[in-house]
């Protein structure tokens, strides 16, 4: 269970523990609502883990570090790591564009996180550990993205994998399209010049 009240230090000698709030901010100390429990029994072995990956690597879990996992595991999606930074300083946190970089690249190795390969400019990541994988459906005119599960596409990966005796660790699947917003303001956008 997340710890609250005043004594957020429950890992020894770390930085204190962040909650996530009800509308998905961060703050020290207490949240506004007791986190969901599927989020307890994921949150803190995240954290032991990340912890012994970084131990391994020579690194150590500093505070920046425990915002930033914090700052992920309130994200609901898919986000990227520019807007992750703006939304740590709006919360007024001081971190720094190459800790933000350097953390995900953590979270990656640490196999926490994926990178989901929506467009060459911009990389995008989610929150993947214990979760299954998602499609993404991606509109090339306003770049609205929207995740969704489909047990189909994991069966499948599953029958594709066993067919050719590959073990299956994940897949990726993302479909490009024009949204009904965006096909709305097109069609707006025609009826002004017409």
């Amino acid at each position: 269970m997340i710890p609250t009240g005043q004594d957020s230090s429950v890992f020894a000698g770390g930085p204190p523990v962040l909650s996530v709030g009800v509308l998905g901010g961060y703050n020290k100390g207490m949240s506004k609502a007791p986190p969901a429990a599927a989020d307890d029994q994921m949150i803190l072995p995240l954290c032991a883990i990340f912890r012994r990956f970084l131990k391994r690597q020579g690194l150590k879990f500093t505070t920046e570090r425990a915002l930033i996992l914090d700052a992920v595991l309130a994200k609901p999606g898919v986000f990227e790591a520019d807007e992750l930074l703006q939304e740590m300083r709006g919360a007024d946190h001081r971190v720094s564009k190459a800790t933000i970089y350097r953390t995900l690249k953590h979270l990656l190795e640490a196999k926490i996180i994926s990178e989901v390969l929506i467009d060459s400019r911009q990389a995008h990541y989610r929150l993947s550990f214990g979760k299954e994988p998602k499609g993404h459906l991606v509109c090339v005119e306003t770049n609205t993205i929207i995740e969704f599960s489909a047990a189909e596409l994991t069966e499948l990966r599953n029958r594709l994998c066993k067919e050719h005796g590959f073990d299956p660790v994940s897949h990726r699947f993302v479909i490009y399209g024009i949204s009904p917003e965006a096909r709305k303001a097109e069609q707006a956008e025609e009826a002004e010049d017409g």
